[in-house]
């Protein structure tokens, strides 16, 4: 038997309730929900994989610097058409004199990116790594000619939409690493950071 939680002037609504209250875009049935549930884990794994695919690319130990071409190639790009002065001073002044470096921090990046989604694994810190990411690709490319704006605001949404709910715990890593934290209350920044993530 669920609990009953007081309401204000003293009405009170099952656990149950108060959840349908709080997620009705989710669906009120619980076959809705599941389907959500099965929707949004299936859209983190082909988001994972995509990013996956685009780290394959970004190949050591030059990036494309001695062939002018992949990496290298596409970070000269943003100098010619990026929608920030700042951006594209920065790219200019500290990406290009340190590209070896900012290279392998892409890859990393991209390769943490989809690892957490599609392992379902900190979702929600693979989220905001792909949000940065795709803003500084947008800003850089979006007025590229042989590039699609829709395809970074397709970025930029599902990033948001992963950072929003918590989609590593449908049929992720995250599901098991959340039984640390319910029913209890995380002690520390550590712990409560980590809570947030999962």
């Amino acid at each position: 038997m669920e609990a009953d939680l007081p309401l204000t002037r003293g009405r009170s609504c099952s656990i149950g309730k108060v959840r349908e209250m709080l997620t009705p875009f989710l669906g009120t049935q619980a076959w809705e929900q599941r389907v959500a549930g099965i929707t949004l884990a299936v859209l983190r794994i082909g988001y994972g994989l995509l990013w996956l695919k685009e780290a394959t690319w970004k190949k050591p130990p030059d990036f494309g610097m001695r062939a002018g071409d992949g990496l290298w190639y596409w970070t000269n790009e943003m100098l010619k058409y990026s929608v920030a002065a700042p951006h594209k001073y920065f790219v200019e002044h500290v990406v290009i004199p340190n590209f070896i470096f900012f290279g392998y921090m892409t890859l990393a990046t991209e390769l943490f990116i989809g690892v957490s989604m599609l392992l379902g694994a900190f979702t929600r810190l693979g989220a905001v790594a792909a949000l940065l990411m795709s803003l500084n690709i947008t800003t850089g490319l979006i007025r590229h000619p042989a590039e699609w704006p829709s395809a970074y605001l397709m970025l930029i949404g599902y990033s948001l939409l992963f950072l929003s709910f918590r989609a590593g715990r449908r049929f992720g890593v995250d599901a098991l690493l959340a039984r640390r934290f319910e029913g209890t209350q995380p002690r520390g920044l550590v712990a409560r950071t980590l809570a947030l993530l999962v």
